[in-house]
């Protein structure tokens, strides 16, 4: 029933990851700029550390900067998306 990462890496391609998350980053910041910012903030890194991931996984040289810096920064946006205040 439930996929494994090697049934789901073989499934979809990483260019086919790539233009799901960035669609996903565009949803993000449409719903932020309609107003509900939480929402968006949340959708947008999530979207952003799936291209990141994607990304990366695509890359010959694989240095950990270009992983770890991008994932952090996504990571303190979400943190950041929920410790709003007033979340409209």
């Amino acid at each position: 029933m439930f996929l494994n990462w090697q049934q789901m890496k073989d499934s979809f391609t990483l260019d086919q990851i790539r233009r799901f998350s960035l669609a996903v980053v565009v949803i993000g910041i449409v719903v932020g700029i309609s107003g509900a910012v939480r929402t968006g903030s949340i959708i947008l890194s999530l979207g952003a550390s799936a291209f990141v991931l994607a990304r990366y996984s695509q890359l010959k040289i694989k240095r950990n900067i270009e992983l770890i810096l991008p994932i952090m920064i996504c990571i303190m946006l979400f943190g950041l998306a929920l410790s709003l205040p007033n979340a409209r």
